[in-house]
């Protein structure tokens, strides 16, 4: 009796073993096969066709987008679970089926409606115009953006902002131009001095006389 009793539970446990062997073994073939998942995603109350829905893979950046009819196609792996969201509707979560013929699966979405439910808001006119007048003369409008710039501004000496201006793009190639000009200019031989040129020491004095005679 107690030989049949260990037969029985070895019997069971190799039992066990093997079927989960061959879970864990149909769930990695399960990993490594393509599908292409393809349909059209409907409204579920009106059949509506549901254009722009994100049809995305979960936990990846992979996905499409439904076309104007509705229609989506996407490439996935049998394991892999479908998030399909869109604005006005909730989002839906889809299971893609074990027994799937020739790696290729098409189906119909439905989606429901998302409720949005918003405050009420009352709008309650003025009993008379001479009291919305009033009212309207009380009211501070604020300034436009461009006004408060320019009130800002005001408060800033141009000093002030002289000091942090940079030179733009314009000016800095111009200053490069010129600087390399004069370093063609000069090439093979001295830059002269401006304080030592007595040529120009000349023009200056002459150019004093003739202030002096006007």
């Amino acid at each position: 009796m107690k030989f049949i009793k260990k037969f029985f539970l070895i019997l069971f446990c190799f039992l066990i073993t093997q079927l989960v062997h061959a879970q864990k073994t149909q769930q990695s073939k399960n990993d490594t096969v393509l599908v292409q998942l393809s349909g059209f995603i409907l409204n579920y109350d009106s059949t509506q066709v549901l254009p722009y829905v994100t049809v995305r893979i979960e936990g990846t950046n992979r996905g499409v987008y439904s076309d104007m009819s509705g229609f989506f196609s996407l490439v996935c792996k049998q394991t892999d679970r479908i998030v399909f969201s869109a604005l006005g509707q909730k989002k839906l979560y889809f299971n893609l089926p074990n027994s799937i013929e020739n790696n290729k699966l098409t189906s119909i979405i439905r989606m429901e409606e998302d409720t949005f439910f918003l405050r009420d808001v009352v709008i309650r006119p003025y009993s008379t115009p001479q009291e919305l007048d009033y009212y309207f003369a009380k009211v501070k409008i604020p300034n436009s953006n461009l006004s408060i710039a320019y009130d800002n501004l005001n408060r800033v000496p141009n000093s002030v902002l002289e000091k942090g201006l940079l030179a733009d793009g314009t000016e800095n190639a111009r200053w490069y131009q010129q600087a390399q000009a004069e370093k063609l200019y000069y090439n093979g031989q001295p830059q002269p001095i401006p304080i030592a040129d007595l040529g120009a020491w000349y023009r200056f004095l002459n150019s004093l006389g003739n202030k002096k005679k006007k």
